[in-house]
């Protein structure tokens, strides 16, 4: 019984170690939002360039 509770106290004071220290996690740094939307001025100049190549 006695190693049990000093098997007990131990994983107590352990404890906070695992845990970490309890502070608010940092928000992960979220992609920056790539513009999906095709410009159709911009996509015929870039196709004439690449016919010109």
């Amino acid at each position: 019984m006695h190693r049990f509770l000093l098997s007990l106290l131990l994983l107590l004071c352990l404890a906070p170690f695992q845990v970490g220290c309890g502070g608010e996690e940092e928000p992960l740094h979220q992609e920056e939002e790539v513009d999906d939307q095709i410009d159709p001025e911009q996509e015929a100049e870039d196709m004439r360039k690449l016919k010109q190549n």
